[in-house]
């Protein structure tokens, strides 16, 4: 088993390395079954993969996270496990997104509503900070 998954989905972020309580799920060996997920994955890898290897290859190389199925797709559902009922069909899109780097404002937009209010606020300013010089004594605070 590789040391950390991705999710297959096109579009899907999610990693085993960068979230947590997700389960990766293994593409069913069902070749009509196996056919359905690799549609809706609209993956191009996946999709080579199995037109040119079958579902035994596409099952053992590709993954699916726990996003794409809907929480009644589980026989069981633990923090440390999560099976599938034979024959569960992903979704088209993430069933419950989390706040991934995908759907949060970028950086820079962020940044930018977090200064807006020291930048608006004129109570400060770079000109009325204490300027020492460095060449003579410290003014004493306390006068």
């Amino acid at each position: 088993m590789p040391s950390h998954m991705n999710c297959c989905f096109n579009k899907c972020t999610n990693s085993s390395r960068s979230t947590q309580n997700l389960s990766f799920h293994k593409f069913p060996t069902n070749e009509s079954l196996c056919k359905q997920w690799v549609e809706l994955c609209q993956n191009d890898k996946v999709i080579q993969k199995f037109k040119n290897h079958g579902s035994s290859q596409v099952s053992k190389s590709f993954r699916i996270c726990s996003e794409h199925f809907k929480r009644d797709d589980y026989v069981l559902w633990t923090s440390k496990k999560k099976v599938l009922h034979k024959g569960s069909i992903p979704t088209g899109q993430l069933i419950s997104p989390k706040t991934t780097h995908t759907n949060i404002a970028t950086w820079s937009e962020m940044l930018t509503e977090e200064e807006d209010p020291v930048a608006n606020n004129t109570g400060w300013s770079p000109r009325t900070t204490q300027t020492f010089d460095l060449n003579g004594p410290v003014p004493d605070q306390g006068k």
